[in-house]
């Protein structure tokens, strides 16, 4: 069976991280849209090469390659074999990244449209994940990104914050189109909180890159070390390295005692974590990779489909989904100190906690379901 459309993502998939939640949803709805697809993506020990679920087809680029980038060129070696044997039989290829739009626009007599997805650009993003990578280097992927915005034929991002980012760089206003992230509405009547958790305790879920701001936060709970009953529950993904220093940064401040860890979790488990949580937390740094680029947390949207007030930084991604005081709490990033006051003054005050909670579930069930962003992606579709 040949595929009619093909989604192309530089992830691992499945995994425990919120873009493989956002792969899920938008490839879904491609999907049905063409009737049947192709799912390009990463894979790890455990993840067949190959996989048919029905209408869907997942192939997984096998690789023990440690380098990101030569990794990123062996995925576009990987999309470019099969964009070429199904270049007449795709209608629409849509795709995530540099690594895999450069092959799919590379192939000549296409007679497929393409969407590309910024979520992030490699150029911005990655001198945060790796110092030592060179003006040079990121100027070359600026190049690869910026031959991706031009020549697709659509462009979704799911903050304005990145849509400026875009057009500022030289993207086409007319072709850009914001769909923010979501997430599925939630019966609380239909989920537990953990038979272990804590009485009370607070949430951080999602990766641990340094832009996430988990130092921030470990800061913060020095300053509340008066409460060793109040627990910091960490249902984290990221990279063994960087969840190994975090812990160990957790014995250094003598805070290791208050995180309760849950590594690599399920979906649901963490749900059933939001739910029972006082407090969800999403302590953002400052930098370029928030403030430039741009982002739109997945996090967050998941707290405010449970109702689950969040403490957040103050910076325009996040004002595009929280109001202060009303539908979320917001600090100063950066700010271990007044994160920790933050919390107090929510943890003291529990009627203020549900009606900022019940104020940001209203605004998700308006503006932030996923029902809601994949039926304008597949207006989108239908446009092409």
């Amino acid at each position: 069976m040949k595929p009619k459309s093909v989604y192309v993502a530089f992830d691992t998939y499945p995994a425990p991280k919120g873009a493989a939640v956002h792969i899920r949803e938008f490839a879904q709805t491609l999907f049905a849209h063409t009737g049947s697809g192709l799912l390009l993506v990463l894979g790890e020990e455990g993840l067949p090469a190959w996989q048919i679920e029905g209408t869907t087809q997942i192939r997984r680029l096998v690789s023990d390659e440690q380098n990101y980038l030569k990794r990123a060129m062996q995925f576009g070696d990987f999309v470019q074999t099969h964009a070429e044997m199904l270049k007449n039989d795709v209608k629409i290829a849509h795709f995530r990244d540099p690594w895999g739009g450069m092959p799919l626009l590379s192939v000549e007599n296409r007679a497929y449209k393409t969407v590309y997805e910024v979520n992030a650009l490699p150029s911005i993003e990655l001198p945060a994940r790796y110092p030592a990578v060179t003006t040079r280097t990121c100027e070359r992927i600026r190049e690869l990104e910026r031959r991706c915005w031009q020549q697709a034929d659509h462009i979704v991002c799911p903050s304005q914050i990145i849509k400026n980012c875009l057009i500022e760089l030289g993207a086409d206003a007319g072709k850009i189109t914001v769909i923010r992230n979501g997430a599925q509405p939630v019966d609380l009547a239909q989920i537990s909180r953990p038979p272990d958790a804590p009485a009370q305790y607070l949430l951080y879920q999602g990766a641990v890159q340094s832009w996430q701001g988990i130092e921030v936060l470990f800061k913060a709970m020095t300053f509340l070390r008066d409460m060793p009953e109040l627990k910091l529950v960490m249902c984290a993904s990221g990279s063994k390295p960087r969840l190994k220093y975090l812990q160990k940064l957790a014995i250094r401040l003598n805070i290791d005692s208050q995180v309760i860890w849950h590594l690599k979790v399920p979906q649901t488990t963490v749900m059933q974590w939001l739910v029972g949580a006082t407090i969800s937390l999403a302590p953002l740094v400052e930098c370029s990779r928030n403030l430039v680029q741009g982002c739109c947390p997945l996090k967050i949207v998941e707290s405010m489909a449970t109702g689950t007030p969040v403490i957040a930084s103050d910076l325009p991604v996040v004002r595009e989904l929280l109001e202060h005081g009303k539908t979320g709490w917001l600090v100063r990033p950066d700010r271990p100190s007044e994160l920790a006051r933050a919390i107090r003054i929510l943890l003291a005050h529990p009627e203020q906690r549900a009606s900022i909670g019940a104020s940001a579930r209203e605004k998700f069930s308006a503006e932030l379901t996923w029902q809601i962003s994949t039926r304008a992606l597949t207006t989108i579709y239908q446009a092409l």
